[in-house]
């Protein structure tokens, strides 16, 4: 018998198409296979003495499976180890995501499973996940955004994790009173647990400020004034680092502007209501008058991917953004000259006071898991104390517990912007607000009706009347077809 790449030969070249897996080579073309072992023609015919050699081959085999078992050969299924595929965010504190890597490879070692590994972006959560269900190739175990539990919840795509989320809290404490509306359904239920915050703070150069005499900002209209100023008295051209686009850098900033001014797009029932309203209005005016008005805003922002303001703010191009705390572990890793300089601080207040935006990480199981018992045991293992604060500690800042013994730590004492890091969370507010984050909530930020509502205005010219009533209609439709509850 010869063997070529892809190939079995049987007898004088005939051959079938073979996928090769550990521990031996699995037939795919089935028809064919069979079509070949009926032949029935001269060449396949039994020679003489048939019983003879029926014999003789019989003993042989026993011979073969014998040795086969002495050399510990075993039949593929026995070979494979279960696979467990799981997604992660690619966060942009490379650290972090290898001591993630780290315990999960840990894990599944001790296990005895195969792990499969991907990643998605801040960029394309959402649209990887989708694309994921339309072709039925979610992975064992996800990581999901803020929105994502209630919006794949709203799928029937999500396990009930009540348990384990039970588990986590007599382990690791309470829940912070923010993440409950993400991780929990309005039926008490939970279909994910909580992984971390990644938090979104003011980022100010504070030697810039001090130069164009301005204090750091602690309201909406104190972060435009100083932009202004700063631009004025010529001591930066477009101060303000801040894009209304398709990432959390753009919608979650605009969540947070909205719900400080006591705006919204549903009640504290979770129906629509329409945002064609004095508050509405002023929001966008804000949000578009940095550009517009003010040009206090460098000209390529709304164009910038995810990474866009980090680098801008790394590089000296602005003063001032609105971002994760990635862009102090660059400082602080590279122990770049700024860090000095740069000041984390949480959000600014409005007139309906201080009310964050917040991005939650989560842990879910997939309905269409083949491990699900894997699956949990795995969040249950990254979620251990021991192993939550090796990765909080690898992380930089960047990964703020939801569990309160976990915020315990003293990491979080460093100094006044690690501080400020772990006191933001206490301020957010989910998608939906005042109302609780439904399905229909979280559709709203996933197809960008937030963001594309100020790019009309600052990128197509739109009036803001116009724009509005735009963003009222896709709201409007999203609520009439998506479940609210």
């Amino acid at each position: 018998m010869s063997r070529q790449r892809g190939y079995e030969s049987l007898d004088h070249g005939s051959a079938v198409r073979v996928k090769r897996a550990p521990g031996g080579l699995t037939p795919v073309r089935a028809a064919t296979y069979h079509r070949l072992q009926s032949r029935t023609d001269s060449r396949y015919a039994m020679p003489k003495g048939g019983a003879a050699m029926t014999s003789l081959i019989r003993g042989l085999s026993v011979v073969l499976a014998a040795l086969l078992l002495l050399s510990g050969v075993t039949t593929p299924a026995g070979a494979q180890k279960p696979k467990v595929r799981v997604w992660l965010l690619r966060t942009y504190v490379p650290d972090a995501n290898h001591a993630l890597e780290d315990s999960i490879k840990r894990w599944a070692t001790a296990k005895g499973v195969d792990p499969v590994i991907e990643y998605f972006t801040f960029d394309d959560i959402e649209t990887k996940y989708v694309a994921a269900i339309e072709t039925n190739a979610l992975p064992d175990v996800g990581q999901l955004q803020t929105i994502g539990p209630a919006r794949y919840r709203g799928m029937g795509k999500l396990t009930d994790l009540t348990d384990l989320a039970n588990e986590l809290v007599r382990a690791n404490g309470p829940m912070l009173e923010s993440a409950l509306p993400v991780v929990r359904a309005p039926d008490g239920r939970y279909h994910a647990v909580p992984f971390n915050y990644i938090t979104d703070m003011q980022f100010v150069r504070t030697d810039v400020f001090r130069k164009a005499g301005v204090k750091v900002p602690t309201t909406w209209e104190e972060v435009r004034e100083a932009s202004r100023v700063i631009k004025a008295k010529g001591v930066m051209e477009y101060p303000l680092g801040q894009s209304w686009n398709r990432s959390a850098d753009g919608y979650g900033v605009f969540q947070a502007l909205l719900y400080s001014h006591g705006g919204g797009w549903a009640d504290e029932q979770g129906n629509y209501t329409s945002i064609m309203n004095d508050t509405w209005r002023a929001v966008v005016r804000w949000a578009s008058e940095i550009y517009l008005k003010d040009k206090t805003v460098p000209p390529d922002a709304m164009s910038w991917t995810g990474f866009g303001n980090n680098e801008a703010f790394l590089t000296g191009k602005v003063a001032f953004t609105f971002n994760g705390p990635s862009i102090y572990y660059v400082l602080e890793k590279e122990n770049r000259p700024i860090l000095k300089d740069t000041l984390m601080a949480v959000k600014p207040a409005g007139p309906a006071g201080r009310n964050h935006d917040v991005l939650l990480l989560s842990w879910t199981v997939f309905t269409t898991s083949k491990q699900p018992e894997l699956a949990r045991d795995l969040i249950r293992f990254v979620m251990s104390s021991d192993e939550a604060k090796k990765y909080m500690h690898a992380s930089w800042g960047q990964m703020v517990p939801a569990f309160e013994r976990l915020r315990a730590d003293p990491y979080w004492q460093k100094n006044e912007s690690y501080r400020a890091v772990l006191e933001a969370p206490k301020y957010a507010r989910t998608p939906g607000w005042p109302g609780p984050l439904t399905a229909a909530a979280a559709e709203v930020v996933a197809t960008n009706v937030l963001t594309d509502l100020c790019a009309r205005v600052i990128v197509d010219g739109w009036d803001i009347e116009r724009a509005l009533e735009e963003a009222d209609k896709r709201i409007r439709d999203i609520y009439a077809n998506v479940p609210a509850r």
